[in-house]
């Protein structure tokens, strides 16, 4: 932190309430997050409640105007906050502290809201390139700010987190196809199924799973450039975030075991097997798996680079 960052004033946000929003909407990071250090695991927690506050506020508004005016008022917020003045939702102040604290890259926070933003307008006609900038945004973003908190240092690793975050939210696009498509959205590329776009028909079984096996293969790139680059973070944080990148791979895995169907069930890890991948990945070393990235990786990581360098990211 520059000494002349402002200290953002307010009443004090409890642990137990960013907790509770952690648990309430995402159990896999939940699950991960206890891995972490407690205070470690209470920014975490700040963090995701700040992220969630901001998609709860584009979900529950009434019209997409009003929407696109509660990502105003959010970007806003974050434009004061990088200036050091205090932010004006009471909500924000939860950015303001980690900001103070952990010098949190803000422009992977304007990112994340751009992307919510996007997601105001219809997405029924997706490509790969718009695939790429979403899963940034949406995801990746969040990776990159994470890092601070977990105890990235050199700045060079971040599109290593934005490549874990890219992946993860693959595997996200891959298991919600149905739900997305009774929200008149498709986030399968048009040029891996056959130009499949919503409409008020169900959608083609067959061009579904050709799109989901291929955005489930391009995945596995994403998770290797992101694991190769958790050795840079604190020891204490790599168990933590190892364990979220296997969950996230897990429900992957299970389906390709249903033959790339996933419109008539959504896939899960249960708890057994969620405790099953903490033990596995508690016994690799706590660098991690030490591996040069095949030519997938490679590809990820550049664009996750790529990203980084478009939305203003430094490295």
């Amino acid at each position: 932190m520059t000494g002349s960052r402002q200290q953002h004033r307010g009443p004090p946000w409890s642990g137990p309430a960013a907790g509770d929003s952690i648990r309430r909407h995402s159990r896999s990071f939940s699950f991960a997050s206890r891995l972490l250090p407690a205070a470690k695991r209470a920014d975490v927690e700040r963090l995701y409640a700040w992220c969630r506050w901001c998609d709860d506020g584009v979900d529950a508004a009434a019209t997409p105007q009003e929407a696109g005016a509660f990502v105003d008022l959010a970007t806003e917020d974050v434009r004061r906050i990088a200036a050091g003045a205090s932010p004006v939702a009471v909500e924000s102040r939860w950015l303001a502290e980690l900001v103070d604290r952990h010098d949190l890259p803000l422009a992977a926070a304007t990112a994340l809201l751009e992307g919510m933003r996007s997601d105001l307008t219809p997405a029924a006609g997706f490509h790969e390139a718009d695939l790429w900038r979403y899963c940034f945004r949406v995801a990746g973003a969040v990776g990159v700010l994470m890092c601070p908190i977990l105890g990235l240092e050199d700045r060079r690793h971040l599109p290593h987190a934005g490549a874990l975050g890219m992946g993860m939210q693959l595997t996200n696009i891959a298991r919600d196809v149905a739900e997305d498509w009774r929200r008149g959205r498709c986030y399968l590329p048009v040029e891996w199924t056959g130009g499949l776009r919503p409409s008020g028909e169900p959608p083609d079984p067959e061009r579904v799973r050709q799109g989901v096996r291929t955005i489930l293969e391009v995945a596995e790139g994403y998770y290797t450039a992101g694991e190769a680059g958790i050795a840079a973070l604190d020891s204490d944080s790599r168990l933590a975030v190892r364990a979220a990148a296997r969950i996230y791979h897990a429900i992957g895995t299970r389906i390709r075991r249903r033959g790339f169907e996933v419109l008539d069930e959504r896939a899960r890890v249960s708890t057994l097997g969620k405790l099953g991948l903490f033990a596995g990945a508690m016994l690799e070393p706590v660098g991690g798996r030490s591996r040069q990235l095949d030519e997938p990786g490679r590809r990820a990581l550049a664009t996750a680079a790529k990203m980084l360098e478009e939305h203003g990211v430094p490295t």
